[in-house]
């Protein structure tokens, strides 16, 4: 099972660092087939990255979430966009999915979040979603497998 996990993030802008923090407790952990990749903003050739990959997980820093992490599956975007300086993941997958006829099966762990602003600290509430996260980034990625993780989105708005 090939695995790409993709964090979106930046360390410089309080809880905005949640997705860079997870990622580098991904690699630490050494998790057998995954590949990992940390970016500021996606682009259009992020989705030559997910070519070839069995899942992919994009992990992201979120405001207004109702749980502290929130697991959801993707569906490519209907329409890819003309051109933007930042792309959600959803665009990504059509823009893969117009190169290649097809998108890995794809889900988003939005972890909560409230503070975004260059220089800040992590907030209490970022921590606190941290270690949720944590835990269920470790388990999706101790035995990945599309039913497994297609079960957890379904469960996990924890």
């Amino acid at each position: 099972m090939h695995v790409v996990v993709i964090a979106v993030g930046n360390d410089a802008r309080g809880d905005d660092a949640l997705g860079p923090m997870l990622l580098t407790r991904v690699t630490e952990a050494g998790f057998t087939g995954v590949k990992t990749q940390l970016e500021f903003q996606l682009q259009v050739e992020h989705a030559l990255d997910l070519a070839g990959a069995d899942l992919v997980l994009f992990i992201d820093a979120a405001h207004g979430l109702r749980h502290p992490c929130e697991l959801q599956e993707l569906e490519p975007a209907r329409a890819t966009p003309a051109f933007s300086h930042a792309l959600a993941p959803e665009a990504v997958l059509a823009v893969l999915e117009q190169l290649e006829g097809h998108a890995p099966p794809s889900f988003q762990l939005s972890v909560r979040g409230e503070r975004f602003g260059l220089g800040e600290a992590l907030s209490p509430l970022a921590e606190e979603a941290f270690d949720h996260a944590w835990e269920l980034l470790a388990t999706l990625l101790s035995a990945p497998g599309l039913l497994a993780w297609r079960r957890l989105a379904g469960m996990h708005r924890h």
